[in-house]
This record gives C-alpha cells, sequence and structure tokens, in this order.
C-alpha cells in the first residue's frame, strides 16, 4: 500500500474494515446548481456517523487513515467525512486490500466506477452524469424522491456481490461487534431463575450467509429472524464464559461499547457464582444492567 507510512496501525486493519461494515458510507451528493452546465453538482463522500461518545474511537479511525477528511461534533452526533478525491484515494486503497464483505461492499465497487467517471471529467457531460446516476440509484437506498421524479428513464446498475471469506477475521469480527453488536441482559426484578445474559449480532437479511459464519466462527450460537433481520445470537453461559469473554478479551472492542462488555462480564461472574438465585445476587445484577447500553451515560451528558 503507497500510502502506508501515514497510517496510525494502533487499529487492525480488519478492525477498520469490520466496524465499516456496520458503520460506513459511501455516497454521491447529486443537487441543482445552474453554474454547471448541466444543471447539477456531483460531490463524491466517504462517512462514518455516531454517537458522541465514541468521538475518541472515530478520531482513532480518522488516524488510521492519516488524518484525512474533517470530523465534526454536533450536539451528540460526531462525524468523519472525507471529500477530496485525494483523500478518497487513501480510502479506496484500504479496502482494496482488506475488502469489504457485507452488501456495503457493492456500494464500495459502485462508489470507485462513479469516482473515477469524475475524476476523468465525465461528470460534467449529460452521459456521463446520467452513468453517476445511475450507479447512485443502485447505492445505499437508492435515488431520493427529487432525483427520480427528475430522472424518471434511470435504470440502476446491477450491485456486485462481495465474495465472502473462507473464514472470518478475528480482528474484522470485533470491529463488526463494535459496530453492530450488543452485550445485553435480561433480569426480571423478582425472578432470578430468568436471568439471561447474551451477545447478538444483528444484520439486514441480505446478509444473512455472512452472519450464517458466526455460528462457525465462534462453534455456538444459533440464528434467529425478526422481520428484515438476521440475529446471532449466544445465551448458554458456558459458551459466553467458555468462548465470547475469551474472545473478545483477546480482540478487544475499541469504543464506548467496551464499557458495556466489562459490565457484562461481571453479570457473567456473579451468574457462574449462582449469585443471581439470591436477591441480593439479583439486585446487583439489575443495577449494573441500568447502567448499560442505552442506559449508559456519558460523562459529558452528567
Amino acid at each position: 500500500m503507497e500510502n502506508s507510512k501515514k497510517y496510525n496501525l494502533e487499529l487492525d486493519p480488519f478492525y477498520v474494515t469490520g466496524f465499516s461494515d456496520g458503520e460506513a458510507c459511501f455516497h454521491f451528493a447529486i443537487g441543482k446548481n445552474p453554474k454547471y452546465k448541466i444543471g447539477y453538482y456531483v460531490n463524491p463522500g466517504f462517512s462514518i456517523a455516531l454517537h458522541k461518545k465514541d468521538e475518541e474511537l472515530l478520531r482513532k479511525i480518522q488516524e488510521f487513515f492519516g488524518d484525512v477528511g474533517v470530523l465534526k461534533v454536533k450536539k451528540d452526533i460526531v462525524q468523519f467525512r472525507v471529500f477530496s478525491i485525494k483523500d478518497l484515494n487513501v480510502i479506496i486503497e484500504h479496502f482494496d486490500q482488506y475488502p469489504l464483505i457485507t452488501k456495503k461492499y457493492g456500494d464500495f465497487i459502485l462508489f470507485k466506477e462513479g469516482l473515477e467517471l469524475i475524476k476523468n471529467k465525465e461528470h460534467l457531460t449529460i452521459e456521463g452524469f446520467n452513468k453517476i446516476i445511475s450507479i447512485r440509484a443502485s447505492m445505499n437506498k437508492g435515488l431520493p424522491e427529487t432525483l427520480k421524479g427528475a430522472f424518471p428513464n434511470i435504470i440502476g446498475k446491477t450491485t456486485p456481490l462481495a465474495t465472502l471469506p473462507e473464514n472470518l477475521n478475528p480482528n474484522w469480527v470485533a470491529g463488526f461487534t463494535d459496530a453492530e453488536g450488543c452485550f445485553f441482559v435480561k433480569a426480571p426484578k423478582d425472578r432470578s431463575r430468568n436471568v439471561i445474559l447474551g451477545y447478538q449480532v444483528t444484520q439486514h437479511s441480505r446478509d444473512t450467509l455472512l452472519i450464517e459464519k458466526f455460528i462457525t466462527f465462534f462453534n455456538c450460537g444459533r440464528l434467529e429472524m425478526s422481520k428484515s433481520a438476521i440475529n446471532f445470537i449466544v445465551t448458554r453461559l458456558s459458551d459466553i464464559t467458555g468462548i465470547i469473554i475469551p474472545f473478545y478479551e483477546k480482540y478487544s472492542i475499541i469504543g464506548s461499547k467496551l464499557k458495556d462488555f466489562e459490565d457484562w462480564k461481571k453479570i457473567a461472574k456473579l451468574m457462574t457464582s449462582k449469585s443471581h438465585l439470591t436477591k441480593e445476587g439479583l439486585e446487583e445484577i439489575n443495577k449494573i444492567k441500568s447502567g448499560m447500553n442505552a442506559s449508559r451515560i456519558s460523562k459529558d451528558d452528567i
């Protein structure tokens, strides 16, 4: 990789790809502008938007890419955005070497195709612009209604599919979990035997074949469908203590979800010692649970 010396390798490259498979977006902003001959502008971009509690993680990702792009904090959201062609080349180099493996791979390939059109100034012609509209129609959620109305005859391109690796990379798994995973506990206040500890990774059902690989990777767990989502779930305590916890102690999560994992481990320890069967133990579990996931309050919010 030509720009490898610029990279901050505090983050494993596969971790960055795994996290991006869950949270990143490749996009083309297209809108009217009378200054252009065709009447429209086209701006390519790569972005990741997170809750401000993960500002530190997003800064590490920006540093990983050699401090390209911009990072802005607006209210509760922190955004890492890359717009210039030069900086986007750094992003593309990374994903060419460490490929995405969710549906987002197709967006990436189409994005590269559109970016080449822009580099060659083809977007300034009607023919080239229509090619970008066709590409945009097949990316993410498709064309917005304004563009559908303005270009009713545009036909989207076939979206390329990722080639799944035979085995998932553990650092990719850690990064993807940081983006799409959850360490949860269900603890009724008065039913100690109904306490459930779980690890879950969720993705759109179009990535079912990928999520199925989590069962092989961890050699435990099960799949559950919910509406248009596919979930990999582990709730057996012996699998949690013997497989899941040791894995994430070795391949650590880096974002704010790490705090949830540490609390989750405390609950696993209480359950292993059967403390959850006592009133005091159950109260302790609910106390820990009350500060996890969506209930967690960052220091900045206090």
